[in-house]
């Protein structure tokens, strides 16, 4: 059969085809027609609704996280070793450590031994540690403000959002939460990124930085990362 053009009144064109096409052989082309469509939706809803899943599992975490911290902050005593046990808690219980570790130092992962991967794993929790202690002033009066949350990819969403001076003192600062996201997995945030720069990123920079210009030794590394954490 061959098709027809009409044009409409707003001078575009639409296909059309004989009624006969329908009938008798064009049973068939109808009929895949139907069994395409039907497929498409049995595709097309099961990734829509793991995005959406994945989405509610990241702002899930999020949400849970911010509350913790300002309900720490509210009740700061201004106490060193109040606040490490309060940064240990936050660290483990949302941040994905083991993935942040490995991601931080490329390929040189690789090429580290079982022990050293071990000491790298505990180094770089220290250095995590003293960092957002000896920074915790800097928190007290900022609120996170969220702004998007996006799906990148079917492991991956991105939480968006601002931290806010309550007293308007310094101006908004930019922040996005890189939230693992695995299928049947607890979510899990692997990076931070401030005013588009990502944190995780920069720290990988630094690493291999110091790697390579120890002759590609991992324990270099694991060296340098001992007196950021002061041991």
């Amino acid at each position: 059969m061959t098709p027809s053009r009409v044009l409409r009144n707003d001078r575009s064109t639409i296909t059309t085809w004989p009624k006969t096409s329908f009938v008798g052989a064009g049973i068939l082309p109808r009929f895949v027609l139907g069994i395409s469509l039907f497929l498409a939706a049995v595709m097309t809803l099961p990734l829509s609704a793991r995005a959406d899943e994945q989405i509610q599992s990241a702002n899930r975490i999020i949400d849970s996280m911010i509350l913790d911290i300002e309900g720490y902050l509210i009740s700061d005593g201004n106490d060193i070793e109040s606040r490490t046990q309060i940064t240990k808690h936050i660290l483990d219980s949302y941040f994905d450590l083991p993935s942040i570790a490995r991601f931080s130092v490329g390929p040189y992962w690789r090429s580290a031994n079982s022990a050293e991967k071990a000491e790298f794993n505990r180094v770089v929790r220290q250095v995590m540690i003293r960092t957002i202690v000896r920074n915790f002033d800097q928190l007290i009066g900022l609120k996170f403000s969220q702004t998007e949350t996006v799906s990148k990819g079917d492991k991956m969403v991105l939480v968006r959002g601002n931290f806010i001076d309550v007293k308007g003192v310094r101006p908004p600062i930019s922040v996005a939460w890189r939230v693992v996201t695995p299928p049947g997995g607890e979510a899990r945030v692997l990076d931070i990124e401030l005013e588009n720069i990502s944190m995780l990123v920069t720290q990988k920079q630094e690493n291999i930085a110091v790697i390579r210009k120890n002759g590609g030794k991992f324990s270099a590394l694991i060296a340098v990362m001992k007196q950021q954490a002061g041991k």
